[in-house]
């Protein structure tokens, strides 16, 4: 994809940890690695996805050494989906992003 083809508006950082999606409408949860987050989406990698469209709670899990943090309840809608995975846009900006650099942080540590 070119420079001029990007629609992203908001910065995104890769990632690789534990993601889940809860489909109420299908009573269906899905998991997967988290491959990249921004304040406004995520990209979800997984075999078996929601189809574009669905309402969904996210609950992304970040593991540390000695300890765990869940960050759920995050509404989103699945707005993309290839074979890799599935894109999801978040109806809310994420307030828990500023925690992801730290979570960075302390992983170089």
């Amino acid at each position: 994809m070119s420079r001029s083809d990007e629609r992203r508006v908001s910065f995104r950082m890769p990632f690789a940890t534990e993601v889940i999606c809860y489909v109420d409408e299908l009573d269906k949860k899905y998991s997967g690695t988290l491959r990249d987050l921004s304040i406004t989406s995520l990209f979800m990698e997984a075999d078996d996805c929601p189809h574009i469209g669905c309402k969904c709670d996210i609950g992304i899990i970040l593991e540390g050494e000695h300890s765990r943090l869940e960050i759920k309840n995050v509404s989103g809608s699945i707005v993309r989906s290839d074979d890799n995975g599935v894109a999801i846009c978040f109806d809310e900006r994420l307030e828990w992003f500023a925690l992801v650099p730290l979570y960075f942080h302390k992983l170089r540590d």
